[in-house]
């Protein structure tokens, strides 16, 4: 029979079964690529995003807890942490609006399933600098209007969920309409539809067995108490004594210029370990002291601020003297409880973390300075947990994170979130950024000097990567076939085609100019076949020098940089 309301037991065969049908049709997905490459993994990353919530959700379950709004905090923290690639930072930052819904409940009715759905589109959009419709936001959010409006006078979940469900479709079918790089690769957008087949799955759950006490608990839901969330602020008179508040925040101004070196002389007159980095128009703050309340309401004068996080250093401090688990780093299956350390116990000065997708780019990131480096690239995207732990074994209060694909990019930003150090991720889109802002950096510089500094290595970089075509494809109006070798761009997509590497190599080549060109060669390039691509490069720019290096990484090719 359909239910009126769920429990947390229904709650995780309710996701369960979005994730069976998802997983019934990730190669689908997966193929709703813009750019005909065998790099799409949008629905592989939600797949494992929503594995690691309901691991998460099942190991609550199996100590008993069947309130929803227990076992809805537990799936949250586990796709916060298990959240893998772009789409699966912003299907975990939407189930992240459940917990936040259901708080204080037993059961959640179609009532709190819409808000839950209103508020994870909150966080989904604030997670993402410059949101771009006709995407998976666009779909959620279309999906959370339709919640909330199917949600007034439902009496039964199952036809309410259908209905969503069908919102999802239709916003999805739609989303080339918005999106004119969707509508000239022909597929709609991969994320959106990913979402819409957790949603079909979600409202065909099979029936499973009343908890104990359902029926009366539904009997009493029927009139249910407000689930406006109570925000509880600390008092400000019961601060701590030794280490106080350390409150971190993004501050942005998109229509006055933000005076860094004024923030940050404010700050200093009450607080301590004071870091402001980033431009005029968006920084990251970070303040130690006694009165976070003083710090918030100077920054909300200044401009719009989120991703708001205030600890407290003595309690941090006390917990990792005790042991306490205040940190957990993603397993195969559960989350594992690990040591987080505290903001006040870390080492001074600035390490850098990197991701990179082949063991050779991983010892060239390493000599150039990275402190740790996490494994991962196109189709394996780290997780937000992955990098959340290399950012605590770099074990200093500073760290820079360098993604070296944009995919990775959120899931950097949200590690950078759930971690004890300050962090600031620029956001590298290969490997050979990542090296390029690597080579300016130097330990004697303090981070507000060092991250503009590499910032603007990256942004001057001028690379491409070497890619076969799998299918027919018109991107940007560049047309190629299947079997095309393709130079792209990380701006401007296909910038060469041509019938071997070689051929668009030199294609990509023609009018450049650079002194020094370095070729990371991908794991499936022979030796022979990397002697031909130096020679290829040395015949389009005369006297240019040429660096090979095997980078070992999958997908690509080569990946090539300009100096």
């Amino acid at each position: 029979m359909s239910r009126k309301s769920w429990d947390g037991v229904e709650l995780m065969a309710a996701l369960r079964s979005g994730f069976d049908r998802l997983e019934s049709r990730v190669e689908e997905v997966n193929a709703l690529n813009v750019f005909p490459v065998p790099d799409g993994d949008t629905g592989t990353n939600m797949l494992a995003t929503l594995k690691a919530a309901i691991a998460e959700g099942d190991a609550s379950l199996a100590t008993g807890v069947t309130a929803i709004d227990e076992v809805s905090a537990a799936v949250a923290r586990g796709a916060l942490l298990g959240a893998r690639g772009n789409s699966g930072v912003l299907l975990s930052q939407i189930l992240r609006g459940l917990p936040q819904a259901v708080r204080g409940r037993q059961r959640a009715r179609a009532t709190e399933i819409a808000q839950s759905l209103s508020l994870g589109v909150l966080h989904a959009y604030s997670a993402v600098a410059t949101p771009t419709e006709g995407t998976i936001l666009t779909v959620a959010r279309e999906v959370a209007a339709a919640a909330m409006k199917e949600s007034e006078g439902a009496l039964e979940l199952r036809p309410f969920l259908e209905r969503i469900a069908a919102a999802a479709r239709i916003s999805v079918e739609k989303t080339p309409t918005l999106l004119a790089v969707l509508r000239e690769a022909g597929v709609v957008d991969s994320g959106g539809a990913g979402l819409q087949l957790i949603l079909e799955g979600i409202a065909n759950v099979p029936s499973v067995a009343p908890s104990r006490g359902t029926v009366e608990a539904e009997r009493r839901s029927s009139t249910p108490p407000s689930s406006t969330p109570t925000v509880v602020a600390a008092p400000v008179d019961a601060a701590p004594t030794e280490f106080g508040y350390e409150t971190v925040f993004i501050l942005s101004s998109p229509t006055k210029p933000l005076d860094l070196a004024a923030i940050r002389a404010h700050l200093e007159t009450i607080g301590e370990s004071v870091l402001v980095a980033g431009d005029e128009v968006t920084c990251k703050v970070h303040v130690h002291n006694l009165r976070p309340d003083e710090v918030l309401a100077y920054g909300i004068s200044l401009g719009d601020v989120r991703a708001v996080t205030i600890e407290n250093l003595d309690q941090q401090s006390a917990e990792r003297a005790t042991g306490h688990a205040a940190f957990n780093q993603l397993a195969d299956g559960p989350l594992t409880a690990a040591p987080r350390a505290a903001a006040a116990s870390l080492g001074r000065g600035t390490s850098i973390v990197a991701v990179a997708a082949g063991a050779g780019l991983g010892d060239i990131l390493r000599s150039a300075g990275a402190s740790q480096i996490v494994h991962g690239g196109q189709t394996e995207n780290p997780s937000a947990a992955e990098i959340a732990s290399a950012i605590a074994h770099a074990g200093t209060e500073f760290v820079v994170v360098l993604p070296n694909n944009s995919n990775i990019v959120l899931a950097a930003r949200q590690a950078a979130d759930l971690s004890a150090a300050n962090v600031v991720v620029i956001p590298t889109r290969n490997a050979a950024e990542g090296i390029a802002a690597l080579l300016s950096w130097d330990p004697s510089l303090s981070l507000e000097e060092l991250v503009p500094r590499m910032e603007a290595a990256r942004a001057a970089a001028r690379t491409f990567r070497v890619v076969a075509a799998v299918r027919d494809a018109v991107v940007r109006g560049v047309s190629v076939k299947a079997g095309q070798i393709m130079a792209l761009d990380p701006v401007d997509g296909i910038i060469a085609t041509g019938s071997s590497d070689v051929e668009s190599i030199v294609a990509a080549l023609a009018g450049q100019s650079a002194e020094l060109i370095t070729l990371y060669v991908g794991a499936d390039v022979s030796d022979e076949q990397a002697a031909e691509f130096v020679n290829a490069v040395r015949g389009a720019i005369a006297g240019v020098e040429v660096d090979l290096q095997r980078g070992g990484q999958p997908i690509e090719r080569v990946l090539v940089s300009l100096e």
